[in-house]
């Protein structure tokens, strides 16, 4: 409203400076509105999101194309992660070797038990050997029948031995078993995982709907295709609740500073001339992110869409009019027509020919417009350039 104002009430006055025409504004009560305006894109407020898995690093090898309609269940993107592959093999054919020892340990613990139960089977015919022996002890002479006894118990004591040994033996085979079973059933896990990470890769859609394709990255307009790296998290798709949306706006720092949770915005839209939405903004990032491009912070803002004329898709590229500042009925003057003399703030009113340097008292002020509360009257005019010296005096 100011600019047209100005442009409105521009005058030039070929008499204050030598031919040399000014131009001047004529003041007027009318409304201050302090304006910004940023850019922003178009999101669904309950969009469900279809993400790449955690710890994949992978490439999409198919991606569905962006705005189809999928039903739940259909895959909507394939991501190929050689690691993951790769990890499968290793885990298959150490599997493999594991089961492979583990039939190799049976078949060596099942020989050396049967040599054991061997030397059982030998020690007890030995050992009723000499029981038999022993009946015909009382004919012997006193220093065979002591070796005899000593026969019958070295029998004894290897049968002792050879039992406690067989034991020994059960305990360490199983032992033996066990440990190599704790590690196949460690790398049956870890097939396991790695071969839900290779189902996990086939990314399907959790409900229907339209499905839009994700941008790269916040700041980038190019949406993710076949053959580009993805990983960790990152969103592939989209499905995005078309009757319930909202505005991301990424201001730079020096725009953010003069925005405020409340303030009104109006959004319009370049693929839609003529569509228009009403919103406010709700939520200000703490924390700004610098491009990859550009060292300036660039500021997260979101913005709700109240009430639109007709709707948009998400992703959609939005022009967005922030009101920060609304003061009806007061003397609004251009900024550039005020200036700085000393520590006060002053303005050069046309009078006669030449200019009166005025002091005056300002009220809200932006870069484009600023509100005079004193010094300043209906009817008057001021120059929007600074007159020379001469042509000037003060009041």
């Amino acid at each position: 409203m100011l600019m047209m104002a100005v442009g409105a009430c521009m005058m030039l006055s070929c008499s204050a400076d030598k031919g040399r025409a000014l131009p001047l504004y004529a003041i007027e009560r009318t409304a201050y509105e302090d304006m910004l305006v940023v850019e922003g894109y178009t999101e669904s407020v309950n969009s469900v999101n279809v993400n790449c898995p955690r710890d994949v690093d992978g490439t999409i090898i198919q991606i569905v194309e962006n705005g189809t309609y999928v039903e739940a269940g259909d895959t909507v993107c394939i991501i190929e992660d050689t690691n993951i592959e790769n990890n499968v093999e290793n885990w298959r054919v150490d599997l493999e070797g594991m089961y492979a020892e583990m039939e190799k340990l049976k078949a060596t613990q099942r020989l050396e038990y049967a040599l054991l139960e061997a030397q059982v089977r030998n020690n007890e015919a030995e050992t009723l050997l000499a029981d038999a022996d022993s009946l015909r002890m009382i004919y012997m002479s006193p220093t065979d029948r002591r070796i005899k006894e000593l026969q019958l118990e070295k029998t004894r004591i290897q049968r002792t031995q050879l039992m406690r040994k067989l034991e020994v033996t059960k305990v360490v085979h199983r032992t033996d078993r066990m440990k190599l079973e704790k590690r196949i059933e460690w790398g049956e896990r870890q097939l396991e995982k790695e071969l839900q990470k290779q189902a996990s890769l086939v990314l399907t859609a959790p409900k229907a709907g339209i499905a839009v394709v994700a941008r790269r990255h916040r700041w980038s307009d190019t949406k993710w295709v076949v053959g580009d790296n993805i990983w960790n998290g990152r969103t592939v798709v989209t499905l995005p609740d078309f009757d319930n949306m909202k505005t991301m706006i990424y201001a730079q720092e020096a725009e953010f500073k003069r925005l405020h949770e409340g303030d009104k915005v109006t959004y319009t839209f370049d693929a839609m001339p003529g569509n228009q939405a009403w919103g406010t903004i709700k939520k200000l990032s703490p924390v700004g992110q610098a491009r990859s491009s550009s060292s300036v912070k660039t500021f997260e803002v979101m913005a709700s869409i109240d009430s639109i004329l007709t709707p948009v898709d998400p992703g959609m590229s939005a022009l967005c009019r922030v009101y920060l500042r609304h003061v009806p009925d007061t003397i609004v003057v251009p900024t550039i027509s005020v200036f700085d003399k000393d520590s006060l703030k002053v303005v050069y009113v046309e009078h006669k020919g030449h200019f009166e340097e005025r002091q005056v008292t300002l009220g809200e002020s932006s870069p484009r417009s600023t509100i005079i509360a004193e010094g300043l009257a209906v009817g008057e005019r001021i120059a929007l350039i600074k007159p020379s010296e001469k042509h000037r005096h003060v009041k």
